[in-house]
C-alpha cells in the first residue's frame, strides 16, 4: 500500500519554510512592517517619506512574504489527498482557506506594500509633494494592517480543518493535534484584537503558543513522516467504502 512518504516530507519541509519566511518577513521588513506585526501604528510620520527610506527592507519583506505564502499554499496540495481520506469536506475546508483564500492575502499584502514603496519613491522624488498622494500612502498601509489579520483568520480556519482530521486519524501524534487546536484558540482572540484595533502589542504571545507546533509539526513530518499503522487503516476503510 503506498504510504505517502514524499507528501508527508513536502508539507513538513514547507510548513518549516512557510513559517521561517514568515518571520524572516518580520525580522527584516523594517519599520512599517514591524508596525504592523506587533500592531502599533505609525503615527505622526508621513508614511510615504518613511516607505521610500525603507524602501530595501520592505521589498525584502515582501518577497519573504509571497515566499510564505507560496509554501504554505503548496503545501496544502501534498496534504489533500491524505485528508480527503478522512473527510473530503475537512480536506477541501483546509485546501480552499489555508490555500487559495491564505494564499491570496499574502498576494495581496506582497503588492500593497511594493506599490507602498513605488509610490513613496516618486513622492520623495518630486518637488512638489501632493497631499493627495500622502493619502493614498496612508489607505495603502492602512490596507495592509487590515489585510493582516483577515489572512490570520483565513489561516485559522483552514488549521482547524487539518489539526481535527489528524487528531480523528492519529497521523501524527495526538498531542500534537491536540497543540494545535489549542493553539488556534487565542490565535483567533489576536486576529480579531488586531481586526477592531484592540490590540496594545501584546498579540504576539498570543500567536507564540501555535507557532513553535507548527515547527515542531513540520519536523515530524519530514522525520518520522505520517503513522504508518493508522494511515494503512485510513486507506483500507477509504476503500471499503467506495
Amino acid at each position: 500500500m503506498k504510504t505517502y512518504r514524499i507528501n508527508a516530507v513536502m508539507t513538513g519541509a514547507l510548513y518549516f519554510l512557510g513559517t521561517l519566511f514568515g518571520i524572516l518577513s518580520a525580522v527584516f521588513g523594517g519599520e512599517v512592517l514591524t508596525s504592523i506585526t506587533g500592531n502599533k501604528s505609525i503615527e505622526g510620520v508621513e508614511i510615504l517619506s518613511l516607505a521610500a527610506t525603507n524602501s530595501n527592507q520592505l521589498t525584502v519583506g515582501a518577497f519573504f512574504i509571497i515566499l510564505m505564502g507560496l509554501s504554505l499554499a503548496g503545501m496544502t496540495v501534498f496534504l489533500y489527498p491524505v485528508i480527503k481520506k478522512d473527510s473530503r469536506e475537512l480536506a477541501t475546508g483546509m485546501l480552499l482557506f489555508r490555500g487559495a483564500f491564505e494564499g491570496t492575502g499574502y498576494i495581496l499584502s506582497t503588492l500593497s506594500i511594493l506599490a507602498l514603496v513605488i509610490l513613496g519613491n516618486e513622492y520623495t522624488s518630486m518637488k512638489v509633494h501632493l497631499p493627495e498622494m500622502q493619502s493614498i500612502g496612508n489607505v495603502l498601509y492602512k490596507f495592509i494592517d487590515t489585510i493582516s489579520p483577515i489572512t490570520s483568520l483565513m489561516f485559522l480556519i483552514g488549521a482547524t480543518c487539518l489539526y481535527v482530521s489528524f487528531y480523528r486519524t492519529k497521523l501524527i501524534p495526538v498531542w500534537l493535534s491536540l497543540w494545535g487546536l489549542i493553539g488556534v484558540v487565542p490565535y483567533f482572540i489576536y486576529a480579531i484584537l488586531h481586526f477592531f484595533h484592540l490590540d496594545s502589542g501584546f498579540g504576539l504571545y498570543l500567536q507564540m503558543i501555535l507557532a513553535p507546533q507548527e515547527i515542531i509539526m513540520g519536523g515530524w513530518l519530514v522525520i518520522k513522516g505520517f503513522n504508518n499503522n493508522e494511515l494503512q487503516k485510513l486507506i483500507a476503510d477509504n476503500n471499503n467504502s467506495c
